[in-house]
């Protein structure tokens, strides 16, 4: 997707704490781009905010979600003028903001009557540090890796949804045999094929050896990880992936998608957020990794939590936390649910007419035997960028032994 901002222009892309000029509070709230369905209804509550409290400014900063990721955030968060709240995924990344002073403890706030009854205890999991306190407002839980599939190419096919690794094997056969990519993937920014990575590690080596594997302490190259990785390995070596994988972004590749120009495409359940706009008359549904042939849970779902921080920097926590707390009510719950996302609130669908695809991520989320969560936002990062160049490499055709000797050496230098 294109950078985007929604009501703020460019000139005021990079804003922050600071007190406005003017006597009105202005808080300014940043995330990455997550379609237009999901980032045209902070647009909405941009509005009511401004209408309850109307000596308050509300700007909100949206960028390309892979900017954002990346270099966008910290160089919003380094800005002379910072973000007062700002998106980020539980786990590790915030810690680390944390521990770089931009986040605040927001546990007094999110006990108080504005929160009541908004969230059970289990959507706070990985948003504590050491115990110390709460340091988001939950949103969203997604399902970070799932293969969504075309239904029609399927149906004309005579295709099964394969719960096996051999039978999804045969089904990409097929595909390939029939003159239509099997799977599209793109691997610019690595994450993508990096994901699916990390849950297929999962599934052989076990959550365990997986766990330890991605925070460096056991090797990125024992014989279980080449055996994880040769899954990958056989797709490349068959075709059943485009021969662009790891120079197409994400966002042309779920195009690519929607086109019917590939039968499936394993990514998360914000799919369906970007199927509303660009989706339409596409008939596919969804399936979880087949099952593998190893030590680990092979029902287990990749998935991680989000939610948005509040830079302990802000002049306006508590101004802020009142716009929080719309991206937490009833009616903000409403308008997620019906844009595509599954809140992490405790009536997501109440009231809502959302996707049965939407519900059943949902489900399959909350019911999951084991979640496992993605290198890069479940363990250490420089390791999860380690393994993910690694991936990137075997999944274009490169030697899995080789790819791991390489990751495996420069992990040792950091440890």
């Amino acid at each position: 997707m294109t950078a985007a901002a929604i009501g703020v222009t460019l000139a005021l892309a990079v804003s922050g704490c600071a007190p406005a000029s003017s006597s009105d509070v202005v808080i300014r709230i940043a995330m990455g781009a997550s379609g237009d369905a999901v980032d045209s209804n902070f647009d909405t509550l941009k509005t009511q905010y401004e209408t309850k409290y109307p000596d308050r400014t509300v700007e909100i900063i949206v960028q390309e979600d892979d900017v954002y990721q990346t270099t966008g955030l910290s160089t919003l968060l380094s800005s002379r003028e910072a973000p007062d709240a700002y998106f980020e995924w539980s786990g590790p990344r915030m810690r680390n903001h944390v521990a770089d002073g931009d986040g605040a403890d927001i546990s007094e706030y999110l006990s108080g009557d504005a929160f009541d009854g908004r969230f059970d205890d289990g959507a706070f999991t990985g948003m504590d540090v050491d115990g110390s306190g709460i340091y988001m407002v939950p949103w969203t839980g997604d399902v970070t890796d799932i293969v969504w599939y075309n239904k029609t190419i399927f149906s004309d096919l005579g295709l099964d949804v394969p719960t096996t690794w051999d039978e999804f094997m045969d089904v990409c056969a097929a595909i390939k045999a029939s003159g239509v990519t099997p799977i599209v993937e793109g691997n610019k920014d690595q994450w993508t094929v990096g994901n699916w990575a990390s849950h297929i590690a999962s599934r052989v080596v076990g959550e365990d050896v997986y766990a330890e594997t991605m925070n460096g302490e056991a090797p990125m190259n024992s014989p279980e990880m080449v055996d994880a990785m040769g899954y990958l390995a056989e797709i490349a070596r068959e075709g059943y992936i485009n021969d662009s994988v790891n120079a197409l972004p994400d966002d042309e590749a779920n195009t690519q998608f929607f086109l019917g120009r590939a039968a499936m495409i394993v990514i998360g359940s914000w799919l369906m957020a970007d199927a509303q706009t660009d989706g339409e008359g596409l008939e596919f549904d969804y399936f979880n990794t087949p099952a593998l042939d190893g030590a680990g849970d092979q029902e287990s779902v990749l998935g991680i939590s989000t939610g948005f921080m509040v830079n302990a920097k802000s002049a306006h926590i508590a101004e802020t936390m009142d716009f929080l707390e719309l991206v937490a009510s009833a009616e903000g719950t409403k308008l997620w649910a019906q844009a595509g996302l599954a809140p992490m609130t405790i009536d997501p669908f109440d009231g809502v007419d959302a996707d049965e695809r939407t519900v059943s991520l949902a489900t399959l989320m909350s019911t999951a035997p084991t979640v496992v969560a993605p290198s890069d936002s479940g363990y250490d990062i420089e390791v999860a960028a380690a393994f993910y160049d690694a991936v990137a490499n075997i999944i274009g055709g490169g030697n899995v032994q080789d790819a791991l000797d390489t990751a495996e050496k420069r992990i040792a230098e950091i440890r």
